[in-house]
Protein backbone atom coordinates (compact mmCIF):
# COMPACT_ATOMS: atom_id res chain seq x y z
CA UNK A 1 0.00 0.00 0.00
CA UNK A 2 1.26 3.47 -0.89
CA UNK A 3 2.88 5.23 2.07
CA UNK A 4 3.59 8.76 0.79
CA UNK A 5 0.33 10.71 0.80
CA UNK A 6 -1.30 12.83 -1.92
CA UNK A 7 -2.75 16.28 -1.17
CA UNK A 8 -5.02 17.62 -3.91
CA UNK A 9 -6.01 21.28 -4.22
CA UNK A 10 -9.72 21.60 -4.92
CA UNK A 11 -10.84 24.29 -7.35
CA UNK A 12 -13.28 24.97 -10.18
CA UNK A 13 -12.19 21.89 -12.14
CA UNK A 14 -12.59 19.50 -9.22
CA UNK A 15 -15.17 20.85 -6.80
CA UNK A 16 -18.23 18.99 -8.11
CA UNK A 17 -19.38 16.04 -5.97
CA UNK A 18 -18.83 13.70 -8.92
CA UNK A 19 -15.17 14.68 -9.40
CA UNK A 20 -14.52 14.72 -5.65
CA UNK A 21 -15.91 11.19 -5.41
CA UNK A 22 -13.57 10.07 -8.18
CA UNK A 23 -10.60 11.82 -6.56
CA UNK A 24 -11.20 9.97 -3.29
CA UNK A 25 -11.55 6.72 -5.21
CA UNK A 26 -8.31 7.43 -7.10
CA UNK A 27 -6.33 7.92 -3.88
CA UNK A 28 -6.58 11.52 -2.68
CA UNK A 29 -5.61 11.49 1.00
CA UNK A 30 -6.04 15.20 1.78
CA UNK A 31 -8.29 17.80 0.16
CA UNK A 32 -6.63 21.23 0.26
CA UNK A 33 -8.92 24.25 0.23
CA UNK A 34 -7.13 27.45 -0.78
CA UNK A 35 -8.80 30.30 1.11
CA UNK A 36 -7.17 32.86 -1.18
CA UNK A 37 -9.91 31.87 -3.62
CA UNK A 38 -13.55 30.87 -3.44
CA UNK A 39 -16.33 31.72 -1.01
CA UNK A 40 -17.05 30.21 2.37
CA UNK A 41 -20.23 28.72 0.94
CA UNK A 42 -18.25 27.00 -1.82
CA UNK A 43 -15.73 25.65 0.67
CA UNK A 44 -18.54 24.31 2.86
CA UNK A 45 -20.01 22.47 -0.13
CA UNK A 46 -16.62 20.91 -0.91
CA UNK A 47 -16.09 19.78 2.69
CA UNK A 48 -19.51 18.15 2.77
CA UNK A 49 -18.91 16.40 -0.56
CA UNK A 50 -15.44 15.18 0.47
CA UNK A 51 -16.80 13.68 3.67
CA UNK A 52 -19.66 12.03 1.81
CA UNK A 53 -17.21 10.48 -0.66
CA UNK A 54 -14.90 9.46 2.19
CA UNK A 55 -17.74 7.58 3.87
CA UNK A 56 -18.79 5.98 0.60
CA UNK A 57 -15.29 4.67 -0.14
CA UNK A 58 -14.61 3.83 3.53
CA UNK A 59 -11.41 5.90 3.36
CA UNK A 60 -10.75 8.72 5.83
CA UNK A 61 -9.75 11.90 3.97
CA UNK A 62 -8.40 15.00 5.70
CA UNK A 63 -9.41 18.58 4.90
CA UNK A 64 -6.54 21.08 4.88
CA UNK A 65 -7.57 24.70 5.32
CA UNK A 66 -4.89 26.81 3.63
CA UNK A 67 -5.11 30.44 4.75
CA UNK A 68 -4.43 33.30 2.35
CA UNK A 69 -2.12 35.16 4.74
CA UNK A 70 -0.19 38.28 3.80
CA UNK A 71 -0.06 37.63 0.08
CA UNK A 72 0.63 40.98 -1.55
CA UNK A 73 -1.01 41.78 -4.85
CA UNK A 74 -1.27 44.66 -7.29
CA UNK A 75 -4.48 46.63 -7.32
CA UNK A 76 -6.83 47.07 -10.24
CA UNK A 77 -5.26 48.04 -13.56
CA UNK A 78 -7.42 49.58 -16.30
CA UNK A 79 -5.69 47.42 -18.89
CA UNK A 80 -2.76 44.97 -19.06
CA UNK A 81 0.69 46.50 -19.31
CA UNK A 82 3.64 45.23 -21.33
CA UNK A 83 6.85 46.17 -19.50
CA UNK A 84 10.21 46.02 -21.26
CA UNK A 85 13.78 46.06 -19.99
CA UNK A 86 14.86 49.54 -18.95
CA UNK A 87 11.36 51.00 -18.69
CA UNK A 88 10.81 53.32 -15.74
CA UNK A 89 7.74 52.32 -13.75
CA UNK A 90 6.27 53.67 -10.51
CA UNK A 91 4.61 51.65 -7.77
CA UNK A 92 1.99 53.84 -6.13
CA UNK A 93 -0.14 53.73 -3.01
CA UNK A 94 -3.41 53.54 -4.93
CA UNK A 95 -6.06 50.80 -5.37
CA UNK A 96 -6.56 51.58 -9.07
CA UNK A 97 -4.48 52.83 -11.95
CA UNK A 98 -5.19 53.86 -15.54
CA UNK A 99 -1.54 54.19 -16.61
CA UNK A 100 0.56 51.10 -17.51
CA UNK A 101 3.55 52.84 -15.94
CA UNK A 102 1.89 53.37 -12.55
CA UNK A 103 1.35 50.06 -10.80
CA UNK A 104 -1.31 50.23 -8.05
CA UNK A 105 -0.19 48.72 -4.74
CA UNK A 106 -2.29 49.91 -1.77
CA UNK A 107 0.14 48.82 0.94
CA UNK A 108 1.59 52.04 2.45
CA UNK A 109 3.50 50.32 5.28
CA UNK A 110 5.29 48.11 2.77
CA UNK A 111 6.07 51.02 0.46
CA UNK A 112 7.62 52.91 3.41
CA UNK A 113 9.91 49.93 4.08
CA UNK A 114 11.34 49.84 0.57
CA UNK A 115 14.86 51.09 -0.12
CA UNK A 116 16.85 51.81 -3.30
CA UNK A 117 18.32 48.55 -4.60
CA UNK A 118 15.43 46.38 -3.40
CA UNK A 119 14.05 44.02 -6.03
CA UNK A 120 10.32 43.64 -6.57
CA UNK A 121 9.10 40.42 -8.22
CA UNK A 122 5.62 40.31 -9.73
CA UNK A 123 3.54 37.49 -11.21
CA UNK A 124 5.53 34.56 -9.76
CA UNK A 125 8.81 36.32 -10.55
CA UNK A 126 8.11 36.79 -14.25
CA UNK A 127 8.62 40.55 -13.93
CA UNK A 128 11.45 42.03 -11.85
CA UNK A 129 11.75 45.70 -10.92
CA UNK A 130 14.68 47.42 -9.17
CA UNK A 131 13.82 50.22 -6.75
CA UNK A 132 15.53 53.49 -7.63
CA UNK A 133 13.88 56.08 -5.39
CA UNK A 134 11.04 56.50 -2.87
CA UNK A 135 9.40 59.93 -2.81
CA UNK A 136 7.81 61.48 0.33
CA UNK A 137 4.32 60.77 -1.05
CA UNK A 138 5.21 57.04 -1.34
CA UNK A 139 5.77 56.85 -5.06
CA UNK A 140 8.37 54.09 -5.56
CA UNK A 141 10.28 54.70 -8.77
CA UNK A 142 11.73 51.56 -10.36
CA UNK A 143 13.53 50.30 -13.42
CA UNK A 144 12.44 47.13 -15.20
CA UNK A 145 15.11 44.41 -15.05
CA UNK A 146 12.98 41.56 -16.41
CA UNK A 147 10.04 42.54 -18.57
CA UNK A 148 6.69 40.90 -19.17
CA UNK A 149 2.96 41.36 -19.25
CA UNK A 150 1.15 42.51 -16.10
CA UNK A 151 -2.53 42.72 -15.25
CA UNK A 152 -4.69 43.35 -12.18
CA UNK A 153 -4.09 41.57 -8.87
CA UNK A 154 -0.87 39.79 -9.79
CA UNK A 155 1.15 38.58 -6.79
CA UNK A 156 4.05 40.67 -5.49
CA UNK A 157 7.16 39.23 -3.76
CA UNK A 158 9.58 41.46 -1.83
CA UNK A 159 12.53 39.30 -0.72
CA UNK A 160 14.61 41.96 1.02
CA UNK A 161 11.88 44.24 2.32
CA UNK A 162 11.21 43.90 6.07
CA UNK A 163 7.57 43.01 6.69
CA UNK A 164 6.26 43.48 10.20
CA UNK A 165 2.68 42.26 10.00
CA UNK A 166 0.76 39.56 11.92
CA UNK A 167 0.83 36.19 10.19
CA UNK A 168 -2.99 36.03 10.44
CA UNK A 169 -4.96 38.71 8.59
CA UNK A 170 -8.51 39.84 9.33
CA UNK A 171 -9.72 37.72 6.43
CA UNK A 172 -7.86 34.76 7.89
CA UNK A 173 -9.67 35.23 11.21
CA UNK A 174 -13.03 34.94 9.48
CA UNK A 175 -11.79 31.85 7.65
CA UNK A 176 -10.51 30.26 10.86
CA UNK A 177 -13.88 30.63 12.59
CA UNK A 178 -15.43 28.97 9.56
CA UNK A 179 -12.82 26.19 9.84
CA UNK A 180 -13.73 25.60 13.48
CA UNK A 181 -17.41 25.42 12.57
CA UNK A 182 -16.60 22.93 9.80
CA UNK A 183 -14.16 20.92 11.95
CA UNK A 184 -11.34 21.14 9.40
CA UNK A 185 -8.51 18.70 10.07
CA UNK A 186 -5.36 20.78 9.43
CA UNK A 187 -4.64 24.51 9.14
CA UNK A 188 -1.84 25.80 6.90
CA UNK A 189 -0.31 29.21 7.72
CA UNK A 190 0.98 31.21 4.78
CA UNK A 191 4.28 33.13 4.75
CA UNK A 192 5.57 31.93 8.11
CA UNK A 193 8.84 33.64 9.03
CA UNK A 194 9.55 32.69 12.66
CA UNK A 195 8.43 30.46 15.48
CA UNK A 196 6.68 33.47 16.96
CA UNK A 197 4.41 33.58 13.91
CA UNK A 198 3.30 30.04 14.71
CA UNK A 199 2.83 30.76 18.41
CA UNK A 200 0.67 33.78 17.55
CA UNK A 201 -1.48 31.72 15.19
CA UNK A 202 -1.82 28.78 17.57
CA UNK A 203 -2.88 31.08 20.41
CA UNK A 204 -5.60 32.48 18.18
CA UNK A 205 -6.72 28.97 17.21
CA UNK A 206 -6.85 28.02 20.88
CA UNK A 207 -9.10 31.01 21.56
CA UNK A 208 -11.50 29.67 18.94
CA UNK A 209 -11.41 26.20 20.45
CA UNK A 210 -9.68 24.65 17.44
CA UNK A 211 -7.71 21.42 17.90
CA UNK A 212 -6.47 21.31 14.33
CA UNK A 213 -2.74 20.66 13.81
CA UNK A 214 -0.82 23.54 12.25
CA UNK A 215 1.29 23.37 9.08
CA UNK A 216 3.74 26.19 8.30
CA UNK A 217 4.09 27.08 4.65
CA UNK A 218 7.74 27.92 4.02
CA UNK A 219 7.66 30.61 1.36
CA UNK A 220 9.89 33.43 2.54
CA UNK A 221 13.63 33.68 2.74
CA UNK A 222 13.53 34.44 6.49
CA UNK A 223 12.07 31.02 7.26
CA UNK A 224 15.29 29.24 6.26
CA UNK A 225 17.38 30.83 9.00
CA UNK A 226 14.57 30.25 11.49
CA UNK A 227 13.66 26.71 10.46
CA UNK A 228 14.68 24.92 13.67
CA UNK A 229 12.65 27.40 15.74
CA UNK A 230 9.65 26.97 13.42
CA UNK A 231 9.89 23.18 13.63
CA UNK A 232 9.67 23.35 17.40
CA UNK A 233 6.28 25.07 17.15
CA UNK A 234 4.46 23.39 14.27
CA UNK A 235 3.00 19.98 13.50
CA UNK A 236 4.12 20.05 9.89
CA UNK A 237 5.75 22.10 7.13
CA UNK A 238 5.01 22.68 3.47
CA UNK A 239 7.95 23.33 1.16
CA UNK A 240 6.27 25.92 -1.08
CA UNK A 241 8.70 25.93 -3.96
CA UNK A 242 6.81 28.54 -6.00
CA UNK A 243 7.35 31.49 -3.69
CA UNK A 244 10.72 30.16 -2.50
CA UNK A 245 11.87 30.17 -6.12
CA UNK A 246 11.02 33.85 -6.33
CA UNK A 247 12.48 34.83 -2.97
CA UNK A 248 15.87 33.29 -3.75
CA UNK A 249 17.84 31.95 -6.74
CA UNK A 250 15.82 29.14 -8.29
CA UNK A 251 18.82 26.81 -8.44
CA UNK A 252 19.04 26.81 -4.64
CA UNK A 253 15.49 25.52 -4.14
CA UNK A 254 16.16 21.76 -4.69
CA UNK A 255 18.87 21.76 -2.02
CA UNK A 256 16.69 23.75 0.35
CA UNK A 257 13.83 21.31 -0.27
CA UNK A 258 15.97 18.32 0.68
CA UNK A 259 17.31 20.06 3.77
CA UNK A 260 13.84 21.08 4.96
CA UNK A 261 12.45 17.57 4.56
CA UNK A 262 15.44 16.02 6.36
CA UNK A 263 15.19 18.44 9.27
CA UNK A 264 11.45 17.95 9.55
CA UNK A 265 11.93 14.19 9.75
CA UNK A 266 14.60 14.60 12.40
CA UNK A 267 12.28 16.85 14.43
CA UNK A 268 9.35 14.44 14.08
CA UNK A 269 7.26 16.82 11.96
CA UNK A 270 5.13 16.17 8.89
CA UNK A 271 6.58 17.48 5.60
CA UNK A 272 4.93 18.16 2.26
CA UNK A 273 6.54 19.17 -1.04
CA UNK A 274 4.45 21.52 -3.18
CA UNK A 275 4.30 23.39 -6.50
CA UNK A 276 4.30 22.20 -10.10
CA UNK A 277 4.65 18.49 -9.34
CA UNK A 278 2.55 17.65 -12.42
CA UNK A 279 2.10 21.17 -13.81
CA UNK A 280 1.96 20.09 -17.47
CA UNK A 281 -1.17 18.06 -16.72
CA UNK A 282 -3.16 21.28 -16.45
CA UNK A 283 -3.52 20.79 -20.21
CA UNK A 284 -1.87 17.47 -21.08
CA UNK A 285 -3.25 14.01 -20.18
CA UNK A 286 0.30 12.85 -19.49
CA UNK A 287 3.11 14.43 -17.45
CA UNK A 288 6.65 15.17 -18.52
CA UNK A 289 9.41 12.74 -17.59
CA UNK A 290 10.97 15.49 -15.47
CA UNK A 291 7.77 15.82 -13.44
CA UNK A 292 7.65 12.09 -12.82
CA UNK A 293 11.25 12.20 -11.63
CA UNK A 294 10.44 15.20 -9.42
CA UNK A 295 7.76 13.23 -7.58
CA UNK A 296 9.98 10.17 -7.24
CA UNK A 297 12.85 12.23 -5.84
CA UNK A 298 10.57 13.97 -3.32
CA UNK A 299 9.42 10.53 -2.14
CA UNK A 300 12.97 9.24 -1.84
CA UNK A 301 13.95 12.40 0.07
CA UNK A 302 11.52 11.24 2.75
CA UNK A 303 8.60 13.68 2.54
CA UNK A 304 5.27 12.64 4.03
CA UNK A 305 3.23 13.93 1.13
CA UNK A 306 3.28 15.68 -2.20
CA UNK A 307 0.85 18.47 -3.04
CA UNK A 308 -0.86 18.81 -6.41
CA UNK A 309 -2.08 22.34 -7.17
CA UNK A 310 -3.26 23.73 -10.50
CA UNK A 311 -3.31 20.27 -12.07
CA UNK A 312 -6.24 19.42 -9.76
CA UNK A 313 -7.79 22.85 -9.12
CA UNK A 314 -8.04 24.12 -12.71
CA UNK A 315 -6.60 21.33 -14.84
CA UNK A 316 -8.31 19.33 -17.55
CA UNK A 317 -7.33 15.95 -16.03
CA UNK A 318 -7.60 16.14 -12.21
CA UNK A 319 -8.48 12.49 -11.55
CA UNK A 320 -5.81 11.21 -13.90
CA UNK A 321 -3.23 13.44 -12.18
CA UNK A 322 -3.96 11.73 -8.85
CA UNK A 323 -3.76 8.30 -10.49
CA UNK A 324 -0.41 9.10 -12.06
CA UNK A 325 0.97 10.50 -8.80
CA UNK A 326 -0.17 7.33 -7.06
CA UNK A 327 1.57 5.11 -9.63
CA UNK A 328 4.82 7.09 -9.48
CA UNK A 329 4.90 6.99 -5.68
CA UNK A 330 4.30 3.23 -5.63
CA UNK A 331 7.25 2.68 -7.97
CA UNK A 332 9.54 5.03 -6.03
CA UNK A 333 8.75 3.30 -2.75
CA UNK A 334 10.07 0.01 -4.15
CA UNK A 335 13.56 1.38 -3.52
CA UNK A 336 12.74 3.36 -0.38
CA UNK A 337 15.24 3.41 2.47
CA UNK A 338 13.12 2.11 5.34
CA UNK A 339 13.85 2.11 9.09
CA UNK A 340 15.26 5.57 9.70
CA UNK A 341 17.44 6.21 12.73
CA UNK A 342 16.66 9.27 14.83
CA UNK A 343 17.38 10.17 18.45
CA UNK A 344 14.55 9.68 20.95
CA UNK A 345 13.81 12.62 23.20
CA UNK A 346 10.89 11.37 25.27
CA UNK A 347 8.88 8.30 26.28
CA UNK A 348 6.58 8.24 23.25
CA UNK A 349 9.50 8.42 20.81
CA UNK A 350 11.36 5.68 22.67
CA UNK A 351 8.34 3.38 22.73
CA UNK A 352 7.59 3.86 19.03
CA UNK A 353 11.26 3.40 18.12
CA UNK A 354 11.28 0.11 20.06
CA UNK A 355 8.10 -1.02 18.32
CA UNK A 356 9.63 -0.21 14.94
CA UNK A 357 12.72 -2.29 15.72
CA UNK A 358 10.56 -5.21 16.82
CA UNK A 359 8.49 -4.91 13.65
CA UNK A 360 11.69 -5.03 11.62
CA UNK A 361 13.23 -8.06 13.37
CA UNK A 362 9.95 -10.03 13.49
CA UNK A 363 8.44 -8.79 10.21
CA UNK A 364 5.52 -7.78 12.39
CA UNK A 365 2.63 -5.51 11.41
CA UNK A 366 2.50 -2.36 13.58
CA UNK A 367 -0.82 -1.38 15.14
CA UNK A 368 -1.19 1.89 17.05
CA UNK A 369 -4.11 3.06 19.17
CA UNK A 370 -3.82 6.80 19.79
CA UNK A 371 -5.89 9.53 21.44
CA UNK A 372 -4.25 12.53 19.76
CA UNK A 373 -2.40 10.96 16.83
CA UNK A 374 1.04 11.62 18.26
CA UNK A 375 2.06 7.99 18.85
CA UNK A 376 1.16 7.24 15.23
CA UNK A 377 3.13 10.25 13.93
CA UNK A 378 6.16 9.23 15.97
CA UNK A 379 6.08 5.69 14.66
CA UNK A 380 5.76 7.03 11.12
CA UNK A 381 8.93 9.05 11.72
CA UNK A 382 10.99 5.84 11.94
CA UNK A 383 9.65 4.68 8.55
CA UNK A 384 8.90 0.96 9.15
CA UNK A 385 8.44 -1.08 5.97
CA UNK A 386 5.08 -2.56 6.95
CA UNK A 387 2.02 -0.31 6.93
CA UNK A 388 1.11 1.23 10.29
CA UNK A 389 -2.51 0.40 11.12
CA UNK A 390 -3.99 3.22 13.18
CA UNK A 391 -7.02 3.18 15.46
CA UNK A 392 -8.10 6.05 17.66
CA UNK A 393 -10.88 7.18 19.96
CA UNK A 394 -11.85 10.12 17.76
CA UNK A 395 -12.94 10.29 14.11
CA UNK A 396 -11.14 13.64 13.75
CA UNK A 397 -7.83 11.97 14.67
CA UNK A 398 -8.47 9.32 12.02
CA UNK A 399 -8.74 12.07 9.42
CA UNK A 400 -5.71 14.01 10.67
CA UNK A 401 -3.31 11.09 10.39
CA UNK A 402 -4.09 10.89 6.66
CA UNK A 403 -1.40 13.56 6.26
CA UNK A 404 1.43 11.37 7.57
CA UNK A 405 3.62 8.82 5.84
CA UNK A 406 2.67 5.16 6.14
CA UNK A 407 -0.30 5.65 8.48
CA UNK A 408 -3.43 3.73 7.51
CA UNK A 409 -6.39 4.90 9.62
CA UNK A 410 -8.82 2.03 10.09
CA UNK A 411 -11.42 3.02 12.63
CA UNK A 412 -12.58 4.48 15.92
CA UNK A 413 -12.45 2.31 19.04
CA UNK A 414 -13.95 3.49 22.35
CA UNK A 415 -11.62 4.12 25.25
CA UNK A 416 -11.19 0.97 27.33
CA UNK A 417 -9.38 1.07 30.71
CA UNK A 418 -9.05 -2.73 30.83
CA UNK A 419 -5.89 -3.41 28.81
CA UNK A 420 -6.79 -7.06 28.15
CA UNK A 421 -10.12 -6.00 26.66
CA UNK A 422 -8.44 -3.22 24.67
CA UNK A 423 -6.00 -5.71 23.11
CA UNK A 424 -8.85 -8.04 22.21
CA UNK A 425 -10.71 -5.16 20.59
CA UNK A 426 -7.62 -4.15 18.58
CA UNK A 427 -6.93 -7.68 17.35
CA UNK A 428 -10.54 -8.15 16.26
CA UNK A 429 -10.67 -4.74 14.56
CA UNK A 430 -7.33 -5.27 12.79
CA UNK A 431 -8.43 -8.65 11.45
CA UNK A 432 -11.73 -7.17 10.29
CA UNK A 433 -9.79 -4.73 8.05
CA UNK A 434 -8.26 -7.61 6.12
CA UNK A 435 -4.78 -6.20 6.74
CA UNK A 436 -4.03 -8.76 9.49
CA UNK A 437 -4.53 -12.51 9.30
CA UNK A 438 -4.04 -15.46 11.64
CA UNK A 439 -0.61 -16.03 10.12
CA UNK A 440 0.71 -12.62 11.17
CA UNK A 441 2.71 -11.27 14.07
CA UNK A 442 1.71 -7.80 15.24
CA UNK A 443 3.25 -5.15 17.48
CA UNK A 444 0.64 -3.22 19.44
CA UNK A 445 1.47 0.28 20.71
CA UNK A 446 -0.84 1.86 23.28
CA UNK A 447 -0.93 3.72 26.60
CA UNK A 448 -1.83 2.83 30.14
CA UNK A 449 -4.69 5.37 30.17
CA UNK A 450 -6.75 4.97 27.04
CA UNK A 451 -8.32 8.20 25.90
CA UNK A 452 -5.60 10.28 27.55
CA UNK A 453 -2.90 11.79 25.35
CA UNK A 454 0.78 11.47 26.32
CA UNK A 455 0.49 8.12 28.11
CA UNK A 456 1.94 5.84 25.43
CA UNK A 457 4.11 3.35 27.31
CA UNK A 458 3.32 -0.17 26.08
CA UNK A 459 4.46 -2.46 23.29
CA UNK A 460 2.92 -5.90 22.98
CA UNK A 461 4.01 -8.52 20.46
CA UNK A 462 1.36 -11.05 19.51
CA UNK A 463 1.41 -14.08 17.26
CA UNK A 464 -2.20 -13.86 16.13
CA UNK A 465 -2.81 -17.59 15.81
CA UNK A 466 -1.34 -18.31 19.24
CA UNK A 467 -3.30 -15.42 20.74
CA UNK A 468 -6.57 -16.63 19.27
CA UNK A 469 -5.92 -20.16 20.51
CA UNK A 470 -5.12 -18.82 23.97
CA UNK A 471 -8.01 -16.47 24.48
CA UNK A 472 -10.59 -18.36 22.48
CA UNK A 473 -11.75 -17.30 19.05
CA UNK A 474 -15.34 -16.71 20.08
CA UNK A 475 -14.19 -14.55 22.99
CA UNK A 476 -12.32 -12.26 20.59
CA UNK A 477 -15.35 -11.65 18.43
CA UNK A 478 -17.73 -11.17 21.34
CA UNK A 479 -15.46 -8.84 23.31
CA UNK A 480 -15.05 -6.23 20.60
CA UNK A 481 -17.68 -3.63 19.69
CA UNK A 482 -18.24 -2.59 16.12
CA UNK A 483 -15.51 -0.29 14.84
CA UNK A 484 -16.72 2.95 13.29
Amino acid sequence: MRKTKIIATIGPASRSPEILDRLVGAGMDVARLNFSHGTLEEHAEVIAAVRTASEKHNRPVAVLQDLGGNKFRLGNMAEPAQLNFGDEVSIVNEPNSVSPFRLPFPEPDILRSMRPGNLVYISDGTVCLEVLEITPDLEVKTSVRNGGNLSSYKGVNLPDVPIDMPVITESDKIALQFGVDQDVDWVALSFVRTGEDVRYARAYLNQLGSRAPVMAKLERRECIANLDEILEEVDGIMVARGDLGVEMPMEEVPIIQKDMVTRANRAGRISSVATQMLRSMVNSPTPTRAEVSDIANAVLDGCDSILLSDEIAVGAHPVEAVRIADAVIVQAEKMYHYYSEFPQRDQTQSVTWGATQLAKSLNAKPIVITSSGRAAYEMSRFRPENDIIVFSHDAAVQRRVCMAWGLIPKGVIPAEPDVAKLVTMLVDAAMATGMVSERDVVTLVHGFMTGVTGTTNTIQVLNIQEYLDHIGRNAVASAAPDVV
